[in-house]
């Protein structure tokens, strides 16, 4: 099973090429970032500005989504909200 990062990279390829962006350089001119760090997201290894991934993002009309991975306990929940009768 791949990454995120590596899923991420393998859309953010399809779409560069399904736009007719044939390279990455094309999508560099075009982003203003370089076509090392576009390679990096497509191989799943960028660590750079999330500004530059955005650029990327928002030229392939793509954006960023965030969901919850985790949820929390009762053991949370009651410690966040207690009982009106912990108040004695």
């Amino acid at each position: 099973m791949s990454s995120n990062a590596e899923q991420l990279g393998d859309q953010l390829r399809a779409r560069r090429k399904a736009l007719g962006y044939n390279t990455q350089q094309a999508l560099a001119d075009t982003t203003g970032v370089l076509r090392k760090r576009i390679s990096e997201m497509e191989t799943g290894r960028y660590t750079g500005r999330i500004t530059d991934l955005n650029r990327v993002l928002a030229t392939l009309g793509l954006e960023t989504s965030f969901k919850v991975i985790s949820r929390p306990t009762l053991n949370d929940l009651s410690t966040l909200f207690p009982s009106e009768d912990d108040d004695d």
